[in-house]
Order: C-alpha cells, then sequence, then structure tokens
C-alpha cells in the first residue's frame, strides 16, 4: 500500500569529521576491544567471551568506518 506521508530516505555517503578528542577517543576504545580480545584468546580461542569480544571489535570498526570513512584511517586493522 502506497503512504504518501512516509518518505523513503536513501542511504547517502557522508562522512563526519574527526577532530583530535575523537581520534583520540576511538583509538582507546578500539584498544581496550583489541586488548579484552586478546586475554579471552589466550584463555581459549574457541570460547563464547573469544567470540563476543571478536565481534565487539569487528561491530565498532565497522561502525567508524560507517560514520568516519577515510578519516578512519588512522586505526589499524585488527588481525583476527
Amino acid at each position: 500500500m502506497f503512504r504518501p506521508d512516509i518518505r523513503i530516505i536513501k542511504s547517502m555517503p557522508m562522512e563526519v569529521h574527526l577532530d583530535a578528542a575523537t581520534k583520540e577517543r576511538l583509538e582507546e576504545q578500539s584498544g581496550l576491544l583489541l586488548r579484552i580480545y586478546e586475554v579471552e584468546f589466550a584463555k581459549d580461542p574457541a570460547s563464547r567471551a573469544t567470540r563476543n569480544s571478536r565481534s565487539n571489535l569487528i561491530a565498532l570498526r565497522h561502525s567508524i568506518n560507517q560514520i568516519y570513512g577515510e578519516a578512519a584511517s588512522f586505526l589499524p586493522a585488527p588481525v583476527l
């Protein structure tokens, strides 16, 4: 059913400016998630905690790339 009052918003590429404070905060958050993953992986590579921490790291990286695009290239891609 067509409803003229509902508009479809199409995804448009839009990068947000990345200032120094945001960059530092993202580096800290990424580093923390990577350390958590490394600790869990050292305990048991096949555990649920390892999978969850890896998923959290990937989700953060994906979100950063979606929001900041090329400006987020300062973060190294984790090798998982």
